[in-house]
């Protein structure tokens, strides 16, 4: 290979002698010789700003001079036609967006037209829950509810409030939320909303309307005990209600017991209660093999079954009085008469509309077994018929002291003074001296001043004194109006106990 000309090493630094001051200089990059350039060479300054003025020089013509653009650009169009064109679809996009305002509006209207408040808008307005109807009544604490914490009192008004609501309408209760999730709690939830629902059904059997067009609860609270995180509450119920039939009459009820016991947050976990209704349900539920639901449906489906017989046989008895009144008479007499309307007024002045009234010249027998005959005997007193001492126990109708006594003597108390089925034996066993009545005779020849006893479960457990014949629009009698003591009721309807089984005492007077 032929050696390269001089020219070649001494560009290239081969085939040269180095100082030392070259050989310093040579640790730096070596320096190529330039390419021949067919341009002038630029200096720094042109050169790093050559691609701005360059720029620049392309742009300027074009935003002059109306010529086209090159190819290569029609792909990304300048922002001048791209604002033409947006501002042409400007109208288009609005009357879209008005539509469709309006579409929604127009939707969201119809909703609200078929679907209830609080329903879900994607059920169907077929299948929707109705709104809960209105309360037609109230709640109210006549004294002690202070006392209690802020939760105990709204779950108490919640309970009763819903229990009067659906009694009001013939209905069974919602309550469960208001009870604490443990097992006992959850049973005493299904007995109370079977006792409401127990109590409406009976009611709905009758030939008046029960519904009621308003109410007002009334709580007293007795006593209030804590126990660990628990509180028990017992208060006495009192209630004035309008029952739809009567047409704005009320009709007072008092004296109801009710024990509570509560979990710190409100929930109710054991409930208590001492009327009619409450006790039929809880007695037959205690015989049932099992507990739970299931038993609770097999005592509703026992109660129901007996009620209904004892309602048609009453339906009878009303087709044969209508048929043929003056034959329903009593054949019995007696010498003396008896005054109704003086046992009437007694009966109104000892019975309490808010709180118990009981007289304190006669014993009281709430604590033992309920006041209801002794009541009642002493409505019969008031109105003329004299005590009995004579013949056995069961002949004798007397009350002078608190003390049993069988003698025919005047002292202490015959059991048919203040006991339901022994006032019953003495009416059917009396004769000679004292009261003359027929028991068992045909209930709608009933007169303010008889007595009416109440039974279920075939046993006779309540006796009450008419107070008043309500008339149906061809004067005939379809209902009646009671006073009673434990519970005390005025101007009560008959056919609104749970009791359905009615029999009447007709009272004729006395014998000298």
């Amino acid at each position: 290979m032929a050696n390269s000309p001089e020219s070649w090493k001494y560009h290239s630094g081969a085939g040269r002698q180095r100082t030392p001051r070259q050989m310093v200089q040579s640790a730096q990059p070596v320096r190529r010789a330039p390419a021949k350039r067919t341009a002038p060479r630029r200096s720094s300054l042109e050169t790093r700003y050559a691609p701005q003025v360059q720029k620049r020089q392309v742009r300027r013509p074009v935003t002059r001079q109306p010529t086209p653009r090159p190819v290569q650009q029609r792909a990304n169009p300048p922002r001048p036609v791209r604002r033409r064109r947006r501002s042409s679809l400007r109208p288009w996009a609005l009357a879209a967006l008005v539509s469709c305002l309006i579409l929604g509006f127009t939707w969201v209207w119809s909703v609200g037209q078929t679907v209830p408040a609080g329903a879900d808008a994607s059920t169907p307005a077929s299948q929707a829950e109705p709104a809960p109807a209105p309360s037609v009544g109230e709640c109210v604490f006549r004294s002690g509810g202070d006392e209690l914490p802020r939760e105990v009192q709204d779950t108490l008004t919640e309970w009763f409030v819903r229990c009067y609501d659906a009694a009001a309408r013939l209905e069974a209760p919602e309550l469960d939320d208001l009870y604490g999730p443990g097992a006992a709690a959850q049973e005493a939830c299904l007995l109370d909303e079977a006792s409401v629902d127990f109590i409406s059904r009976v009611r709905a059997m009758q030939p008046v309307d029960l519904t009621m067009t308003g109410f007002t609860i009334g709580l007293t609270v007795e006593e209030t005990s804590w126990e660990g995180e628990t509180i028990t509450v017992s208060l006495q119920e009192d209630d004035q209600i309008q029952f739809r039939f009567l047409n704005g009459r009320t009709s007072s009820s008092c004296g109801i017991e009710n024990t509570f016991t509560f979990s710190a947050d409100g929930k109710i976990l054991a409930h208590e209660k001492t009327e009619d209704g409450f006790n039929l349900v809880r007695d037959v539920y205690s015989r049932q093999s099992s507990g739970g639901e299931s038993a609770i449906q097999s005592t509703l489906s026992q109660l129901m079954s007996a009620a209904k017989a004892d309602v048609d046989k009453l339906a009878s008895q009303r087709q044969q009085y209508l048929a043929d009144p003056s034959g329903q008479s009593s054949l019995q007499t007696c010498n003396m008469d008896y005054d109704r309307q003086a046992a009437v007024a007694y009966a109104r002045q000892w019975v309490g509309l808010t709180a118990m009234t009981r007289n304190p010249k006669w014993g009281i027998y709430d604590d033992y077994g309920g006041n209801c005959n002794n009541f009642t005997s002493q409505c019969l007193y008031a109105g003329g018929i004299p005590m009995d001492i004579y013949g056995y126990d069961t002949q004798q109708w007397k009350w002078y002291s608190d003390v049993p006594n069988s003698y025919s003597e005047a002292r202490g108390r015959s059991s048919s003074w203040s006991g339901v089925d022994e006032f019953y034996t003495y009416v059917n066993e009396n004769s000679g001296y004292g009261l003359v009545a027929e028991a068992d005779g045909n209930l709608y020849t009933a007169q303010p001043g008889d007595v009416l006893q109440y039974g279920a479960d075939g046993e006779w457990k309540h006796s009450v004194l008419v107070t008043e014949v309500v008339n149906d629009a061809n004067g005939q009698p379809v209902e009646f109006l009671i006073a009673s003591n434990t519970t005390d009721r005025i101007d009560w309807p008959m056919s609104a106990y749970a009791y359905a089984d009615v029999r009447l005492i007709h009272v004729l007077g006395y014998n000298n």
